[in-house]
């Protein structure tokens, strides 16, 4: 296994072809850097600059006094070999080439980047890339990359093929408040593949979950070897993009990737146990739920739902995802008939007939996740029940019925409520050591999908639609059946 440890945590960084205030490649990742507060030393080196954001700007890596031990190259795709000579002279072990132009862009770019390959190797030089976005290392204060996101710091360590995609994942999480360690967009895969940085995540105590999007693998017994022996460790989530003809084409346009037939790619993939996304939100949310829940001891759910129709379609999603739906036991329906109206469902899904008994909301949560029944529970509305219900306040506001501070405080009422209920799973999941999959049925776009609650095991995550919680309760059930048919 190749040592990587200095390369995601450093204590020294050069940029090469760094620049200050612009939107070149060289000026935006060492901006990033100095902006994404990284507290080691970092060395601009620039042919037409004497400082840049105030720092000294040297006119090659040689001339850098002190130790470096990662350098970005930010150049023309010309000049590399040239700077990796210089790299390798100052005793860099690793390079980030963010430059473009080698294999994806033709003979020539081959010819190039076969030159890397081989100075790499002779030197013992990690390269990332090129062709890359960069990488980053959050809990280090690390932002080296070309967009600016800044997702809470988590868990969730990414491996993208694409540095674009893996990027705008990164400013997903961001809005959803969903927390990553680490990413790192493995470009052109010259040196460093995307195994290697699996295999060194895998060690990684601070990486819980692994997130791929790939476009392809060259070398797919190691891929398939370190993907097994990961995933009996901790759960990898992966994208796999090139699944049709035409996808297949723009894969090895963009990377030089061969990308195989997908069928085969998902029948290999569940034997070595990496849950499978097809788009690039079931990438992220499922990535965010195994980062949060526990895993589901078996597939038996119960169902809570503020309004029948809800109960339904959800119950059509878990069994239609080999979910079992257990009627429920004589001792809750005994419990439910002391609580509800007499036309109650008696079943389970349980219909709480839209009762607006919030502190009934939370006593029904933990009836059902207690019972021995249930191994996954999922609540349908009442996150959002209390802010829906404002709906009407809102609109006598606006209609001028209604003063400004009477408004104010039904809103943070309403927010309060969603907060409750919320501590309770968390409490819960914590006490019982089950899944809760709350879905909030009044969703609004300012909602974020990460609740979490200081000196808590557990994240709470609210899904929009039925449909997404129940995807991720029967993908987390088979990583769970995975583990235990391998004795974990």
């Amino acid at each position: 296994m190749k040592n990587l440890d200095t390369l995601f945590y450093p204590d020294s960084i050069a940029v090469i072809g760094a620049g200050e205030a612009s939107l070149k490649w060289g000026s935006i990742i060492i901006t990033n850097i100095l902006d994404g507060g990284f507290k080691g030393r970092v060395y601009p080196v620039s042919s037409s600059r004497d400082t840049i954001y105030g720092l000294k700007a040297y006119k090659s890596v040689t001339e850098i006094p002190e130790r470096v031990d990662l350098a970005y190259i930010a150049t023309p795709a010309s000049t590399v070999m040239g700077i990796l000579a210089d790299c390798a002279g100052k005793d860099i072990r690793n390079v980030v080439v963010i430059s473009s132009g080698f294999s994806e862009a033709g003979a020539g770019g081959v010819l190039i980047e076969k030159q890397l390959i081989d100075f790499a190797a002779g030197h013992s030089i990690n390269i990332v890339g090129p062709n890359t976005m960069g990488m980053s290392n959050l809990r280090w204060g690390l932002h080296g990359t070309g967009a600016h996101p800044r997702p809470a710091i988590g868990g969730i360590s990414i491996i993208a093929q694409s540095g674009n995609v893996g990027n705008q994942i990164m400013l997903w999480a961001e809005l959803e408040k969903i927390g990553i360690s680490k990413f790192v967009g493995s470009g052109n895969e010259a040196v460093l593949k995307v195994e290697d940085f699996l295999e060194y995540f895998n060690r990684d105590a601070d990486t819980r979950v692994i997130l791929l999007y790939l476009e392809g693998v060259d070398d797919g017994r190691r891929f398939l070897d370190i993907a097994k022996s990961t995933c009996l460790k901790k759960p990898v989530i992966a994208l796999k993009a090139g699944r049709t003809e035409g996808g297949g084409r723009a894969a090895h346009s963009h990377t030089g990737a061969m990308a195989g037939s997908f069928n085969i790619f998902e029948a290999v993939m569940k034997q070595t146990g990496i849950t499978i996304a097809m788009n690039p939100t079931e990438l992220l949310e499922l990535a965010a739920v195994f980062d949060s829940f526990p895993l589901p001891r078996g597939n038996r759910v119960g169902i809570i739902t503020l309004g029948g129709g809800w109960g339904v379609i959800t119950a059509d999603e878990c069994e239609e995802r080999g979910l079992d739906l257990p009627p429920l036991p004589e001792s809750l329906k005994r419990l439910f008939d002391s609580k509800l109206p007499a036309f109650w469902s008696r079943s389970n899904p349980v219909d709480l007939v839209g009762q607006p008994d919030h502190a009934f909301f939370k006593e029904a949560i933990e009836v059902m996740v207690s019972s021995d029944a249930y191994d996954a529970i999922i609540v349908l509305g009442l996150i959002g029940a209390a802010k829906f219900g404002i709906r009407p306040i809102k609109s006598a506001h606006r209609m001028g019925f209604l003063p400004n501070e009477e408004l104010r405080r039904y809103e943070n009422m309403s927010r309060e409520i969603d907060k409750q209920i919320l501590d309770v799973i968390l409490a819960l999941m914590s006490k019982y050591d089950k899944p809760i999959y709350p879905v909030s049925l009044a969703a609004f776009p300012d909602d974020e999908m990460t609740y979490t609650k200081e000196g808590s095991r557990y994240k709470a995550i609210v899904y929009k639609t039925p449909e997404m919680a129940a995807l991720c309760l029967s993908k987390q059930y088979r990583y769970r059946r995975f583990l235990q048919t391998h004795g974990k």
